[in-house]
């Protein structure tokens, strides 16, 4: 993965070892001096305390959608940051625990929220008595498993070796293909490559018919593709939202610019994510 010629030497991400996002940080720079946080938030804090340089941060899977702590990162008022670049990883969730398991009498699950989301029927059939218990992350959830007799967690084959436990269903998600993305989150803006993508976050000025079109309007004028749209509640007050959307092309783009130019005066507050290179695999 690129890093416009600098090395990166510190990258922050949701800990400990053997997490998902342990995993799409060494794919995005495998030779970054990796720095775990409990939560997405801490790793973000981390950059902005100078603790690290970059943070990799979940922001959406393929069967459960949007994370919401990296949104509600993303929308901060004081946020100093802005993405940097994305990765696609695929997700490949394991039932694991120590060894000798009755997995029909087994009282406790623990896993990530997102993964206990993600494997929910499948859960329910290969472990019927257990209650699903949220742990921090995957790997934190197959280290409680492993210090309390009798209980289980969904987490990956890295961190199940790492704390030594036994595997006991594989590739357990209750539907294929799936992925999950992550953003790279920097103080840096980085320079358009030819083949970028542009994340934006806005809220409406006026609950009325058609708000919402004024404002995507100018980029369908431009034939700039919009990958991505979704809402959040703002949590202020009911009935108003967040619009997060992603375009192809990088914000110094004439096109690009122009469009959010003559969108900004439809929104109540709109902000630019950052532009970022498109991910295209491993090898990007």
């Amino acid at each position: 993965m690129g890093t416009g010629g600098r090395q990166i030497m510190r990258v922050s991400f949701l800990g400990p070892a053997g997490t998902y996002a342990e995993a799409a940080s060494l794919l995005y720079a495998p030779n970054a001096n990796l720095v775990p946080a409990r939560t997405f938030t801490a790793a973000a804090q981390a950059v902005e305390d100078g603790e690290a340089d970059e943070a990799v941060c979940a922001i959406e899977n393929a069967l459960e959608g949007p994370v919401a702590e990296t949104l509600a990162i993303l929308v901060r008022d004081e946020l100093a940051l802005s993405i940097h670049a994305e990765i696609v990883l695929d997700i490949r969730h394991s039932l694991v625990g120590a060894p000798g398991l009755d997995l029909e009498t087994v009282p406790v699950v623990y896993s990530h929220p997102q993964a206990l989301a993600q494997c929910r029927r499948r859960l329910s059939e290969l472990v019927p008595a257990a209650q699903p218990v949220a742990a921090l992350s995957t790997a934190a959830a197959i280290e409680a498993a492993m210090a309390e007799p009798g209980t289980i967690a969904v987490g990956n084959q890295r961190a199940a070796e790492l704390y030594s436990a036994h595997c006991y269903a594989d590739d357990i998600a209750d539907l294929p293909n799936n992925q999950t993305r992550f953003v790279v989150l920097a103080r840096s803006e980085v320079e358009p490559t030819g083949d970028d993508k542009t994340s934006l976050v806005f809220t409406m000025a006026h609950d009325r018919p058609g708000s919402l079109v004024e404002v995507l309007q100018p980029f369908a004028e431009r034939s700039i593709n919009m990958t991505k749209i979704e809402s959040r509640p703002t949590g202020q007050q009911l009935g108003t939202y967040f619009f997060f959307a992603d375009v192809e092309g990088h914000q110094q783009e004439a096109a690009v610019a122009a469009a959010i130019a003559e969108a900004r005066p439809h929104t109540q507050w709109l902000r630019v994510l950052g532009s970022y290179p498109r991910w295209t695999g491993h090898d990007a």
